[in-house]
């Protein structure tokens, strides 16, 4: 093997990283109706059958806008991406970039890390990197992927000893606590996947070169712009690229202390970056005296998403309200004030879902089904009961949850309402189910335990996830339940609409602007807001639409056409990408604050 590519950066000091005190949701499941899908790896995903699915899901690419930069790649840097790596919607997110950048006619790449051995990821070449006080080699492989008529894209994993864990991608799941070197293992992946358009031929094929537009993802890659900025622009590369940096969930930001150890003992944390000294600036986070943890704790800390929210060409939220959202101090989560000193470049596009979630030509469900002719809903409803366990009642309202069992999500006003949900008469609108599935703390999954045993027949609680049975649930229920604290986007509420599921959501983020609420406007509702957020509002939109389903059928008949037949494709959300890379690319590259 050639001897690997040794790239500088600055002399550091060798030390020891801190724990974090994040902690990520555990993926504790139950086998209990089906074999729910456990793993953070998709190690079971063959390339075979990723291409089966893209060709099955491969939506009717209606675009219209016309981008004026198509000549120019599009680079997703990504910590996730489907059906390779997965431990939330990020995964699917970035798979879907990959593919419709590809359609659209861009020369697209997508990298990722590599957390295990992929089947049809060929081996290209070795380079170091000299980063918390020592070198280190990654590998890179290559895969290349067509989706049709010559388009495709060029898969890039990042081989290094650091990525591959037994437990999930960013944290063990056996102590739910964050691996303690994600700092690094991140800074490495950022640092080297910005090599890879100048300097990898990837199977023979020319190289992207400088001028490309890198769709960077969260915290994972947050250094990524901040080191374009200050270790490539400051040196005269990537004057001619431009970095997007996505938002898909400010409440996790990557935090890590600026500096480690007690004084006078103590090792500097932003010197292992190979960062110069002119990006602290962008990188620290100070916080307020009442949030520090001892005397003396000064509260500088390295905030890699607030780097990536000054340092990047333009910000991307995944809905137009969540941009509104993240300039306040309720939903900014401590760094309003920078996300609003950046306004002029921040826009919120509202995320799509692909075309497999279309009733009418839906193989994996019970039976098809239209808004024309919704005989199928039925079916698939009496066979989610059966399967599920409970009471086969083609007229019983089926409510639903299907998401990560968090204080977030709601779960405890939905636990609030069971009790009343399963005996308060409610004039006489009883005739109610209720099913809720999911991961997450074990609190919640002991609520499902008790809802399930204290009315058998009427409610299910699954502690668990199964894709099948979320897709049985999203088609054979009546309305979906949504109470969301905050929800950047949100994709739930827009699969049960295309399956004529009505949700309640609460009026945040991307439910706000994806379900038009009945209170609002009955013409256009589409579903129901609950506003303010609380138990008892939760109940009162619960009876209203109760109401609607069980005596004002034409009504009912009316909201679920009108949500079945809402454009929720891709296509939609990439023409609002591409204006905004051609106006970024329009623009001068940002090269540091003054």
């Amino acid at each position: 093997m050639a001897a690997p590519l040794m790239i500088s950066a600055n002399p550091s000091m060798h030390f020891g990283l801190l724990e974090a005190a994040a902690k990520e949701l555990s993926k504790e499941e139950l086998n209990k109706h089906d074999n729910p899908s456990s793993s953070t790896i998709s190690t079971e995903a063959t390339l075979a059958e990723a291409k089966a699915e893209e060709a099955a899901t491969a939506q009717a690419l209606n675009f219209k806008y016309e981008s004026k930069n198509l000549d120019v790649p599009v680079v997703i840097v990504t910590s996730e991406i489907h059906p390779w790596s997965k431990s939330g919607g990020l995964a699917i997110v970035a798979s879907a970039y990959a593919y419709n950048f590809a359609m659209r006619g861009h020369r697209t790449m997508a990298i990722a890390p590599m957390y295990d051995d992929y089947e049809g990821a060929f081996y290209q070449c070795t380079k170091s990197f000299e980063l918390f006080g020592a070198w280190h080699e990654v590998r890179y492989f290559h895969h290349f992927q067509e989706f049709a008529d010559g388009k495709g894209c060029d898969y890039v994993f990042i081989d290094h000893p650091s990525f591959r864990r037994p437990g999930g991608l960013y944290h063990n799941t056996a102590t739910n606590e964050e691996y303690s070197d994600n700092l690094f293992r991140f800074a490495l992946f950022s640092l080297a996947a910005l090599e890879v358009p100048v300097s990898i031929d990837l199977g023979g094929s020319p190289r992207y070169g400088g001028k490309v537009t890198f769709i960077a993802n969260d915290w994972q890659t947050g250094l990524l712009p901040v080191y374009m900025v200050h270790r490539h622009r400051a040196c005269g590369n990537y004057n001619l690229a431009r970095c997007l940096y996505v938002i898909h969930n400010l409440g996790y930001q990557g935090c890590y202390p600026l500096r480690l150890g007690i004084p006078p003992d103590q090792f500097d944390n932003f010197g292992q970056l190979g960062l110069p000294f002119s990006a602290i600036g962008d990188l620290i986070y100070q916080y307020p005296e009442h949030e520090r943890t001892y005397e003396g704790d000064t509260g500088e800390t390295l905030n890699l998403t607030k780097a990536a929210i000054t340092c990047s060409d333009r910000i991307i939220t995944v809905s137009p309200t969540y941009a509104d959202e993240i300039r306040t101090a309720e939903g900014g989560f401590r760094l309003h004030d920078f996300v609003a000193a950046r306004s002029f470049y921040l826009a919120g596009i509202l995320n799509g879902i692909d075309d497999s979630w279309e009733p009418c030509t839906d193989k994996k469900i019970a039976a098809p089904f239209s808004s024309e002719d919704m005989s199928g809903k039925v079916t698939c409803k009496l066979a989610l009961q059966r399967k599920l366990g409970l009471k086969e009642d083609e007229t019983a309202c089926i409510m639903s949850f299907v998401g990560r069992l968090t204080s977030q999500k709601g779960l405890d006003l939905i636990g609030e309402c069971v009790q009343w949900l399963m005996e308060d008469h409610k004039d006489g609108l009883n005739n109610v189910q209720l099913v809720m599935m999911g991961n997450g703390e074990p609190c919640y999954g002991d609520m499902l335990r008790w809802a399930e045993s204290s009315w058998k027949g009427r409610v299910c609680g699954y502690f668990g996830f199964s894709p099948s049975i979320e897709r049985d649930i999203i088609a054979g229920s009546d309305f979906f339940l949504m109470p969301s604290r905050y929800e950047p986007c949100g994709i739930p509420q827009m699969c049960a609409m295309k399956y004529g599921t009505l949700p309640i959501v609460h009026a945040t983020g991307g439910l706000k602007d994806s379900v038009c609420s009945w209170y609002t406007d009955e013409s256009k509702a589409t579903g129901f807001h609950v506003l303010p957020l609380s138990g008892d509002s939760l109940k009162k939109v619960m009876f209203d639409a109760l109401e609607i389903y069980f005596r004002k059928t034409e009504a009912l008949q009316q909201l679920r056409a009108r949500a079945m037949e809402q454009d929720f494709s891709w296509s939609r959300a990439m023409d609002e990408y591409e204006m905004h890379i051609d106006w970024t690319l329009g623009d001068p590259p940002f090269y540091g604050r003054k």
